[in-house]
This record gives C-alpha cells, structure tokens and sequence, in this order.
C-alpha cells in the first residue's frame, strides 16, 4: 500500500476514534488517558538527553532554553517546534513556539475536533513530561489560540522557577508592575 493512501486512512481512522472514544467516555477520562499516554514516550527522551549530555534529574539541565533546544532536536520527526522568543519573569521562564504536531491534519479535518482540546492532551503530556524531567522545574504546555493559525499552533512552554531561584536572581525582562486601584465609592 501507498504510504500516503495509509496516512489518509489513519488520519481518517483517529479522527473518528478519538471523536466516538470522547462521547462514550467523556472529555475529561479521555484527557487524562491522553496525557498519560505522552507521558511515557516522553521520559524515554528525556532519559536518552539526560543520559547524552551526563546529566541526571537530580542534577539536571540549569537553563530551560537550552534543555528545550535539545529536546526540540529530538522530536522532528513527530513535532515541527519553532522558537519565536521567550521571557525571562521573575518567578518564570516561558518560551514561545510555533508547533505543528502529527495531530494538526487530523484535527483540521474533522469538525468535532479542535486545536488545543483533547487530542492536543498527548502533547501537553509529552512536552510538559519531558521538560519537567530535563529541568527539574514544574512545567506548563499552555496552547494560545489567539495566536495560531492555519499553519501550526501557537504555545507558551512555562517554567515556573523554584522558591530559593525568584529570591536570588532578578529576572532580565521587565515586569508590568502591579498597581492597587482604590475604591472611591468605600469609605
């Protein structure tokens, strides 16, 4: 069989399944099997990058920007991720990307799915996963709608720095500070 004709009918199949698979058991018993499923394959990267550059989760990779360009080199052939900039805050680090997932063409295809929704949660669960375990930080896969399009998704990948980290370091990004707006009606 034609590779093209058997991802066609994959595409087709998935689309399907995860669409019945979600009215029989509900939107969030699905999520959650999802990001358990991008779990798994994900530790197995992040063991191979801990293992290639003598690291350990004890003792894992310091700056997150350069744990995900290793991870990011890892994945092409399942994620097509583009930095397009990051922000250092003080009590985070989030960089920006574009991804195209294996999903995207599934998604796009059937009316029912969405991006962002409970297909993406195999992704959430790989990226966050794999981050988590390269760092030792407590990572978030957040999709950003408003910032896709037809061509990839649009995601913050967030960490979220240790306590003893926001005390000693200033981040190198300004903060919008925050401002307490009196109630003049209170008296």
């Amino acid at each position: 069989m034609e590779l093209k004709k058997e991802l066609i009918g994959l595409r087709i199949f998935m689309g399907s399944f995860f669409t019945e698979i979600e009215k029989t058991f509900g939107s969030s018993t699905v999520k959650a099997i999802l990001n358990r499923m991008g779990q798994k394959p994900a530790e197995i990267v992040a063991d191979n990058i801990l293992k290639k550059y003598g690291k350990t989760e004890s003792e894992p990779f310091d700056v997150p920007s350069a744990a995900f360009s290793l991870f990011q080199n890892t994945i092409t052939k399942l994620y097509d991720a583009e930095v397009i900039g990051h922000e250092e805050l003080k009590d985070r680090y989030i960089i920006h990307i574009k991804n195209e997932c294996i999903y995207r063409q599934i998604i796009k295809n059937h009316e029912e799915l969405k991006f962002g929704d409970t297909l993406c949660e195999f992704t959430f669960g790989y990226f966050e996963t794999a981050m988590k375990k390269l760092t030792g930080l407590n990572v978030e896969y957040k999709y950003d709608q408003s910032q896709s399009d037809d061509d990839a998704c649009s995601v913050k990948v967030i960490f979220y720095k240790k306590f003893e980290e926001i005390e000693k370091k200033p981040p190198n990004s300004k903060e919008i500070p925050i401002v307490n707006i009196i109630d003049k009606t209170e008296k």
